[in-house]
């Protein structure tokens, strides 16, 4: 068999083209967080562990009181009024601006695990994937896998008893609870919060190790908190 002849481009901008091919650099790809295996992968469609899930976010549809639905709700815009009542009696969360912007730079950091994770699965919600569930908070169009709230509320748990570490038990639940409140919610299943809950310990390991962040815990503990 003769061997195929080479493919050359013709005409005037075929010298251009060459040298254009010859120095493209490739594409990299995307950078996945070492820590991201901690969270696993979710179920497989149609398995029995993914017919649990379903199973729960139904039950827990049927059984959701008023205040499930307050307290899902209060937790959409998570921040650290989500915590005041972890916090002690009297807490103010608009006397402390500093630990406000603290979080939301915290956040950031856990969007960074999680984003990758929901692109690399692309698990649909749960009402998005089965027609009888019905939120009773803001419906999201991100993917499901992994929960970015019940990450985002273990670490924030953790930086918060770094300022008050008296409350610490407190804001461990409350933080657990962020999580929990998203499946009762509908809006993720329980999957997704556990895989949250075995990555977000490290995420906070990580970040309370970091010289840089323990400065900045510092100063806003000098700033906001030397009185607790």
């Amino acid at each position: 068999m003769r061997p195929m002849p080479q493919v050359r481009p013709r005409g005037p901008a075929a010298p251009l083209l060459l040298l254009l091919l010859a120095c493209a650099a490739p594409v990299a790809a995307p950078t996945r967080d070492p820590l991201a295996s901690l969270a696993g992968a979710p179920p497989a469609a149609g398995s029995d562990e993914a017919k649990a899930d379903l199973a729960i976010v139904l039950w827990e549809q049927r059984t959701r009181t008023a205040d499930d639905v307050r307290r899902a709700r209060e937790g959409v815009e998570l921040g650290l009024a989500s915590f005041a009542e972890a916090l002690g009696p009297g807490f103010d969360p608009a006397r402390h601006p500093r630990t406000e912007a603290l979080l939301r730079a915290v956040g950031e950091e856990c969007r960074r695990a999680t984003g990758g994770l929901k692109r690399e699965h692309l698990r649909p919600r749960p009402f998005a994937a089965d027609g009888r569930v019905q939120p009773a908070i803001a419906r999201e169009e991100s993917p499901s896998f992994p929960s970015g709230h019940a990450a985002r509320g273990v670490v924030f748990a953790r930086v918060l008893a770094e300022l008050a570490p008296a409350r610490a038990e407190a804001l461990r639940l409350r933080g657990l609870g962020v999580g929990y409140d998203r499946v009762i919610g509908g809006v993720h299943w329980p999957s997704d919060v556990e895989a949250s809950q075995r990555l977000a310990p490290a995420l906070a390991d990580r970040l309370l190790a970091d010289p840089a962040w323990r400065a900045r815990i510092e100063e806003v503990r000098a700033a906001e908190w030397a009185g607790r």
